[in-house]
């Protein structure tokens, strides 16, 4: 005799564990929680890039902010995935570089006020609209020195020819 239950009855409540995750569902290996005013990026450790992230404002996460996925395989789960010995900083293994040292490769957390994301944004969609400005007036090329009368009909888009390609769509 099968033991079914009665649709009219109560579902059961019961208490799921603290930072309780699903086995069904996804997880994100790098995900972190936005922070308000702020946009979050993960970088290579490399001291050059690091170096780069500091010149354009984005500084080190602070690790009691973010709880980054644990894949500790005898680790607690209960514990933030961060790697980082120091504690200092939010880092993981990046699995795919091994550094100068022999040791593997690290991406950090670092973070910058929003207004230095979009500002770098904005100097950058200025340069890819000029590179599309010269791909649709064919002048990609021009001026340069050692250019010859002939190297016009060698240009990448020549007059009347479907331009649609180089205009940005619009959000």
């Amino acid at each position: 005799m099968t033991n079914k239950t009665n649709p009219a009855n109560e579902k059961e409540e019961f208490d799921l564990p603290p930072n309780y995750r699903p086995m069904t569902g996804g997880q994100l290996r790098l995900a972190v929680p936005e922070k308000p005013g702020f946009h979050r990026h993960w970088f290579r450790g490399t001291p050059a890039r690091i170096a780069q992230a500091r010149q354009a404002g984005y500084e080190f996460v602070n690790p009691e902010d973010v709880d980054v996925v644990n894949f500790d395989l005898a680790g607690s789960g209960l514990e933030s995935g961060n790697t980082d010995l120091g504690d200092s900083r939010v880092s993981v293994i990046s699995g795919d570089d091994i550094g100068m040292n022999g040791q593997p490769g690290r991406l950090y957390l670092m973070e910058c006020p929003q207004k230095y994301f979009d500002h770098a944004q904005n100097l950058l969609m200025q340069q890819v609209d000029m590179t599309a400005d010269a791909l649709r007036g064919g002048m990609v090329g021009s001026g340069q020195a050692g250019e010859q009368r002939g190297d016009t009909s060698k240009r990448y888009i020549k007059e009347g020819q479907n331009q649609s390609l180089f205009i940005r769509k619009q959000p």
